[in-house]
């Protein structure tokens, strides 16, 4: 089982990893508007996705105010999930949550390990931030919405996602560096 740290505040993460790339979203909708992705949608070698059909969309704070007014940025939703597929060896990720309920939805978290969480998010337009830290790679990740009974189902929201490796997580080595070493020893 993985040797997993929770944080809920960006500061106590980001002084708990390394070598740290944030993907925030800006600039790809239009101004008060959402550019919809109908296949997933891959930045900086990571790959969202959301939907049965893998659709995302990526919603400008001007949108449809104000369901999706959060801080004037732009954020990342999926329709009924949001599921994220990593680069290799990333041992650390962080990012705000947030949904659409005016009153906050939790989240339930899932990672490729097997690890599962429960996360609140506060009201709208607040932002709720989870990140962790691991002793082996996450390959994926998967954020959903939890259902209320009688209510309506509340799209789950993501920015600023922050990937790298854990302080102090042994680095795995790349194939190019194992050939030179073997090389060497012969």
């Amino acid at each position: 089982r993985a040797d997993t740290v929770v944080f809920g505040s960006r500061a106590a993460f980001t002084a708990a990893a390394a070598g740290l790339t944030t993907i925030d979203f800006g600039g790809i909708a239009p101004p008060s508007s959402v550019a919809n992705f109908s296949s997933p949608l891959t930045l900086q070698g990571v790959t969202f996705s959301g939907s049965p059909t893998g659709a995302i969309s990526v919603i400008d704070p001007g949108f449809f105010n104000p369901l999706f007014q959060f801080e004037l940025a732009a954020v990342l939703g999926g329709f009924a999930f949001i599921e994220v597929t990593l680069p290799p060896g990333v041992t650390a990720l962080g990012v705000d949550i947030m949904s659409t309920n005016p009153d906050g939805r939790s989240f339930e978290v899932v990672l490729s390990t097997g690890e599962v969480f429960v996360v609140g998010t506060p009201a709208r337009p607040g932002r709720g931030f989870f990140g962790l830290t691991s002793d082996v790679a996450i390959s994926s990740i998967r954020f959903t919405t939890v259902p209320v009974p009688g209510q309506q189902n509340a799209i789950p929201l993501l920015d600023n996602f922050t990937f790298g490796q854990a302080q102090g997580a042994a680095a795995v080595p790349e194939p190019a560096t194992m050939l030179l070493l073997g090389t060497g020893l012969a």
